[in-house]
């Protein structure tokens, strides 16, 4: 993972909504949930959850699969995963 990309996925989840979001997606597993139920969830308008996902969706945190008109989201676990190698890394050089 380049650094860019760690800060951008950093910044993403830095934020308690999108935090809270991708928690649930983890939690929710392989059958993902509707952006309207993660609005509901949440409890926020989901025009303003529509801003949140797309944060994460550029983070490359979670992705988005469309049936129809309803549109599921699903949290992308190895995103984070790589950034913990990429942390344990640096780390790992201030050892060296």
């Amino acid at each position: 993972m380049q650094q860019a990309e760690a800060l951008r996925v950093m910044s993403a989840l830095a934020q308690p909504t999108r935090m809270k979001v991708f928690t649930m997606l983890v939690e929710a597993g392989e059958g993902g949930m509707a952006s309207g139920d993660i609005a509901d969830s949440v409890g926020i308008p989901r025009n303003l959850m529509s801003a949140h996902l797309a944060v994460l969706s550029k983070a490359g945190v979670i992705v988005s699969t469309k049936e129809g008109r309803s549109v599921t989201y699903n949290a992308v676990g190895e995103t984070v995963i790589a950034l913990g190698d990429h942390l344990r890394t640096l780390v790992s050089l201030r050892d060296s």
